[in-house]
């Protein structure tokens, strides 16, 4: 299931050319609001567009529209120009993203900068990055900074924190309610920290309202859910519809916690943010839709993350420091052996350091240079507490642990007056691996070793200003990206490892116009691009039966065709927003019965709409904006495995929405997800005279997306807050 938070939505305005509203006549109590600006959601995307080529999306969360739960991540990504998101079905439960058809691994997700991933969770779970704290995201896709690695093929996608020094204090609260006993709190408070001037001197009443130096933010949330949602259930013979039966889902509830402290500001050129997170989330592990779900298995997180970034500005460029901690314990517990190949009891700790130095200086007329670097380590330490299994007797114990260290270069050159951009880069890896483990511990039969990998990514961009508001992107670019732990030694029951795995390599072609025409009560920003991919023993997870494996495909291209656009009408009382994804992948394997098959779960075709309508009244004095929404999302039919045999069917799901923003100050927003209540699909098995078979709807075979659902959320401000800013741009 696509979950779902707070609407954080901006009453809509009207554009800076718009003529100033007439008084209110004696007939009308009514009149219209009147903003200056562009007040579109599209700032952070323009000032993206302007520093960087490639293709790119820039979301500020409080322009989003709709009712979403703070766990709503996974949805606003599957909202973008080429992200597919696969789920398991519930609010919560994991969500793994992919961009123009690349693997979940293959797409590199940061906070403020700072990887995510980390040794003892392999692919990311967006369900476990909760919107409470963010401000901004942005989706990298082709063309990829430096700053982010040289492994993120698909892409890469940094979260913004929402960190904001306003005049005044800000204090905010949230509530929000939803099907399937799906509920949420949250509260937060900015406070900005004013020093006395020396000899307690009269205050210069003209800067009281400047924004303060210094800001201390503090916020608190919590979400859950018993994700008891109806579903069909084929029964434990698939092929035999008399045991089909409609049941409702167990074991997919989950509550989760999450505290930030922050400390950000500036003085002078100097500007600093060092913030804490912390972490809990305790949730069941639901198995199958085929017959007997399981009840007793249950998953257990609990982290604390830091993240700090310091940057100097001056004239002629910029240095920055960013640092990561991350501290992290993992219980996965399966007691009768209900999901994995046998009872579990897993402890996972993991220790995960990062920093990187970069900065940006002038070098020649129209040219900057960037470098950066950055290492890190990551330390894991499995601790198996379930009974061996298997004449080998392994225990199950590991400690692993990895160092990897990156130095990147890149030239941004300006021609022909700004109209030319030009965008070299080259970025070189080294990866040192110790997962070799002593006789009789790790898996059965592990054959982890230590070695080193190296990789080169070199790539290009260039955007062309063909006209005002037109430009031609283009870019190429090379990746490498070595197994990781998951990938190599399986985790917590569905995943499981092959040591034999090699490192993946790549190369990235794309091309494409962006269209942003000038502000006025009509307004459009789209964009179209062609891409391609190419890569040599891509790791691919097939799943077999209840379970994943990861496998190396000899050659694998993926090519496709992406469009999106935002049209404003009326002065935003009127907004049409969509996007689709055309993809056409090929096997290359040498196997027979795989060559020339479709890549395991990349859609050929992804689709979504979004049309809002609403307008800002004053009804004496009373500023009201209500709003209205109705959005359409649809996947065709993916593939489970790579000989192209059994099939994921297609989807179409349908969606509204009511916003009603009240003063500015209170904000109300329901949404109905799947609205015409879409459970089943109509699968044909790979057997030959088998007839169709009625069975649930999901990412994943077998692991059902819920029915109907219904969000609601309430918002008060009670210092109404300003447009976010993004994230500092990447080096």
């Amino acid at each position: 299931m696509r979950a779902a938070v707070a609407a954080l939505v901006v009453i809509p305005g009207a554009a800076a050319a718009r003529p100033p509203a007439r008084a209110p006549g004696p007939s009308s109590p009514y009149r219209t609001v009147v903003r200056a600006g562009r007040d579109d959601g599209l700032d952070a995307q323009r000032r993206l567009d302007a520093q960087r080529p490639g293709f790119h999306t820039a979301i500020e969360l409080a322009a989003e529209r709709g009712a979403r739960s703070a766990d709503g991540l996974p949805e606003i990504l599957a909202r973008s120009a080429g992200a597919t998101v696969r789920s398991l079905g519930g609010l919560g439960q994991f969500s793994a993203l992919s961009l123009r058809g690349s693997s979940a691994q293959q797409v590199a997700l940061f906070l403020d900068g700072v990887p995510l991933s980390s040794g003892s969770g392999g692919v990311v779970n967006l369900a476990d990055l909760p919107l409470d704290a963010l401000g901004a995201v942005t989706i990298y896709r082709g063309l990829v900074p430096i700053a982010y690695g040289g492994a993120a093929l698909g892409g890469a996608v940094d979260l913004g924190s929402d960190l904001r020094c306003d005049p005044d204090p800000r204090l905010r609260a949230v509530v929000g309610a939803g099907s399937f006993a799906s509920r949420e709190a949250r509260v937060g408070a900015t406070v900005p920290l004013r020093t006395r001037s020396r000899g307690h001197a009269r205050m210069d009443m003209s800067k009281t309202t400047s924004a303060p130096r210094h800001c201390l933010d503090l916020r608190a949330g919590y979400t859950g859910s018993a994700g008891d949602f109806r579903f069909h259930n084929i029964g434990e013979t698939p092929l035999d519809p008399s045991d089909d039966r409609l049941d409702r889902r167990v074991n997919n509830g989950y509550d989760r916690l999450l505290t930030q402290v922050a400390f950000h500001g500036r003085a002078g050129g100097l500007r600093y943010s060092v913030q804490e997170l912390l972490f809990f989330k305790e949730q069941g592990v639901p198995s199958m839709a085929t017959g007997a779900q399981a009840r007793h298995t249950r998953l257990g997180s609990l982290s604390a993350r830091t993240v700090a970034r310091v940057r100097r500005t001056w004239s002629k460029g910029h240095v920055e420091g960013v640092f990561g901690v991350l501290v992290e314990q993992v219980r996965f517990r399966d007691p009768v052996g209900e999901i994995g190949l046998a009872r579990d009891d897993q402890r996972t700790r993991a220790l995960d350091l990062y920093a990187s130095p970069r900065g940006r200086v002038a070098a020649w007329r129209g040219a900057e240079i960037g470098l950066v670097a950055d290492v890190r380590g990551e330390l894991v330490g499995v601790d198996e507490r379930a009974a061996s299994m298997g004449g080998l007797g392994a225990t199950g114990d590991a400690r692993r642990r990895r160092v990897a260290g990156g130095l990147g270069l890149e030239l941004d050159q300006r021609l022909l007056a700004g109209r030319l951009q030009l965008a070299p880069a080259v970025r070189l890896d080294v990866l040192r691996s110790h997962f070799a483990v002593p006789a009789g511990e790790g898996e059965q039969s592990d054959e982890g070793r230590d070695h080193t990998s190296v990789g080169v990514s070199p790539r290009l961009g260039a955007r062309m200003s063909l006209r005002p508001g037109i430009s031609l992107r283009a870019s190429a670019g090379r990746y490498f990206r070595p197994p990781t732990l998951v990938e190599l030694f399986g985790d917590r029951g569905y995943a499981v490892g092959n040591e034999g795995l090699r490192p993946e390599r790549g190369t990235g072609l794309d091309v494409g116009l962006v269209v942003d025409t000038a502000p006025g009560r009509t307004t459009l920003y789209a964009h179209a691009a062609g891409f391609v991919t190419w890569s040599q023993d891509l790791i691919a997870w097939t799943q077999t039966g209840p379970y994943l494996r990861p496998t190396n495909l000899d050659r694998a291209r993926v090519a496709g065709l992406e469009t999106a656009a935002a049209l404003r009408l009326l002065g935003g009382d009127l907004e049409l927003r969509g996007n689709y994804t055309l993809l056409a992948t090929r096997n290359g394997s040498a196997e027979p019965s795989m060559r020339g098959q479709p890549l395991p779960g990349r859609p050929r075709h992804e689709l979504f709409v979004q049309v809002t309508a609403g307008h800002a009244y004053d009804l004496r004095g009373f500023a009201f904006a209500p709003r209205l929404g109705l959005t359409v999302e649809h996947a065709a039919r993916t593939w489970l495995d790579p000989s192209g045999r059994f099939e994921v069917p297609a989807r179409t799901l349908v969606g509204a929405f009511i916003e009603l923003h009240l003063l500015g100050r209170i904000h109300l927003a329901a949404e109905v997800r799947n609205l015409l209540g879409a459970r089943v699909a109509t699968w044909h098995p790979p057997v030959a005279g088998s007839p169709a078979v009625t069975v649930p709807i999901s990412d994943f075979f077998f692991f059902p997306l819920p029915g109907t659902s219904l969000w609601t959320t309430l918002r008060v401000d009670l210092q109404p807050p300003r447009r976010p800013r993004t994230t500092e741009r990447p080096i």
